[in-house]
């Protein structure tokens, strides 16, 4: 949505638009602002486009959807009925997952839609799950890699759907559809062997850099699968055809956690110095703010 459009939505989801993310012109296609909001529901208080302001949207998101279950204890140790804010949330988590919230929003938010100028992270509507690496304690990262682990579950919008469905069918082909945070490098169809994450049947990732980023999720999400409940850890009932997966690789087997150390990072897998995940991430990407909290805490 450009322009206007991008405006109007604004106003109608009860969000407060930040100079951050201005208003460009109206470009081709898109949905009209009405159907862009009812398509993005955005829970809770007025939220700026901004950086800090949808990483503040999300964690109370994410807090809503604990304490709709209060007495179920998650695998990052959260238990919804225990949190009272989202600074208490925010303390309970380990710096792990911590890190990798962080680190995965900086790059969703770097990340930009070609057709209007907005942030994936803009599209991003709520936080499901967040975790670091197995066993992570405030000084210990945890594993560094593990299926469940080091990667947030969320849910998307259709216009980030979509766009990420055309930047698969494009494989790459100029003009990109969705940008990366480096000019060199942009979105396109994965690459990885192991195809797409199950039970999501469709999977994009950058093209260039590390670590690598890597989402998942329905190509259509009115099929049958799209539809089932997830079946994935902490979350095996939702049901959300919009649901999104996303970690980021930071070595050539796909370990994905910003608090382990890699040697084998570079684009020919060779070993090159060792240096921690948060490191790496920061010298390709930029300041990803790691001593953020949310506002007020």
């Amino acid at each position: 949505m450009g322009g206007m459009r991008w405006l109007a939505a604004c106003a109608l989801a009860a969000l407060g638009c930040s100079s951050a993310h201005p208003a460009l012109p109206d470009g081709p296609g898109g949905d009209d602002a009405a159907s862009v909001a009812a398509d993005a529901p955005r829970d809770g208080a007025s939220y700026p486009m901004t950086l800090d302001g949808n990483r503040d949207r999300l964690i109370a998101s994410y807090l809503a959807w604990l304490q709709a279950e209060p007495t179920v204890t998650q695998s990052n140790g959260l238990v919804g009925g225990q949190l009272a804010s989202t600074c208490d949330l925010w303390s309970k988590l380990d710096p792990s997952s911590q890190a990798v919230f962080l680190t995965i929003t900086h790059r969703l938010d770097g990340s930009v839609l070609m057709q209007d100028g907005t942030r994936m992270l803009d599209h991003v509507v709520k936080l499901y799950r967040v975790i670091g690496g197995q066993g992570g304690t405030s000084s210990d990262p945890g594993s560094c890699g593990g299926g469940e682990y080091n990667r947030m579950i969320m849910s998307q919008d259709k216009e980030l759907h979509d766009a990420q469905v055309t930047a698969n069918d494009n494989q790459g082909a100029q003009p990109y559809t969705i940008a990366d945070i480096p000019t060199t490098s942009y979105w396109r169809n994965s690459h990885d062997l192991g195809g797409p994450h199950a039970p999501f049947d469709l999977s994009d990732e950058t093209n260039a850099g590390a670590p690598r980023g890597q989402t998942q999720y329905f190509k259509d999400p009115s099929s049958t699968a799209a539809n089932a409940p997830l079946g994935r850890m902490d979350l095996t009932t939702l049901i959300d055809p919009y649901a999104l997966e996303m970690d980021q690789d930071y070595d050539c087997t796909h370990n994905s956690n910003p608090g382990c150390s890699y040697t084998l990072y570079g684009p020919a897998c060779l070993p090159e110095t060792s240096e921690p995940g948060a490191t790496i991430y920061t010298n390709d990407y930029g300041d990803y703010e790691p001593s953020w909290k949310p506002t007020g805490c």
